[in-house]
């Protein structure tokens, strides 16, 4: 699966500053491009209001050496790298059992998929030669991500206040799924002050029931909610890598992530800015 960030995270038993904290730390390749380096704890968002608190960390410009200190442990960070194209921000997308249930991920603007704790000895007759194209296929149905997709195209053409949603990532199980969804509103609306664009980011979660796909009334989570002037926004990158969401941290240990940075953020992932 390509990912905006090329990562590779794992926990050293190393000693950091303060028993009681954790820290995230590592190299931003190549050095220079990130020129901010931090993590997101998700707070619950209220009314019209995202809790979420961010720790902004240290980088070397010249090493890409980075650190992000003092997190209180026992709890997942999204990690976020800032370039001069704009942010990526990491985001935790999980089912309830996938542990022990087969568990794909799809990108929905550039069609890759990948697989975990699969058998495909099932898809076809033993010595088939099977195309990609009809892999992919055969997987989408066993796996129920044909429906899926079906059933979000046709939510998407439902007319709503936000005139361009767009779906861009899947994480899910045959019984189970939650979206990465973009929503735009780049019309005029009521107390537009002239101009102005609303963007936010939302997850929607899914489950299989009777047959089709049933998304709950409870479990949307607002991961980003903005109102700015569509100059501003015209300009404005900001995307959302899954493979950077969830970095555990415990404590008294550091937990090293390394990122390849990107030069340019990918579209299929969010905003990026125009005209570039």
């Amino acid at each position: 699966m390509r990912t905006v960030c090329a990562c590779l995270c794992l926990a050293a038993a190393a000693a950091v500053a303060g028993e009681g904290t954790g820290r995230i730390a590592g190299t931003l390749s190549p050095a220079g491009r990130a020129v901010k380096v931090g993590v997101v704890e998700r707070i619950p968002a209220g009314i019209m209001k995202l809790n979420d608190k961010l720790h902004w960390g240290k980088v070397d410009p010249k090493t890409g050496e980075y650190a992000v200190e003092g997190l209180a442990p026992g709890k997942n960070y999204d990690f976020v790298v800032e370039t001069a194209e704009g942010r990526i921000e990491g985001v935790e997308l999980k089912v309830l059992g996938e542990e022990s249930q087969p568990t794909y991920d799809l990108n929905l603007g550039t069609g890759e998929l990948k697989v975990q704790r699969f058998d495909e000895k099932g898809l076809g007759e033993e010595g088939e030669v099977v195309t990609p194209e009809e892999r992919r296929k055969r997987i989408s149905k066993a796996l129920r991500i044909d429906k899926l997709e079906d059933h979000l195209k046709k939510l998407m053409t439902v007319a709503q206040f936000m005139d361009a949603p767009r779906p861009l990532y899947i994480h899910g199980t045959p019984q189970r799924a939650v979206v990465l969804v973009e929503l735009r509103r780049t019309r005029e609306f009521y107390a537009d002050k002239g101009g102005e664009a609303i963007w936010r980011m939302e997850t929607y979660p899914y489950i299989w029931m009777g047959d089709v796909w049933h998304k709950p009334n409870k479990g949307l989570r607002v991961l980003q909610r903005l109102r700015l002037d569509g100059r501003v926004f015209a300009k404005m990158g900001y995307v959302y890598d899954p493979a950077l969401g969830g970095v555990e941290v415990k404590a008294g240990e550091t937990t090293r992530l390394d990122c390849a940075v990107p030069e340019k953020l990918p579209e299929s992932l969010g905003k990026v800015p125009e005209g570039k």
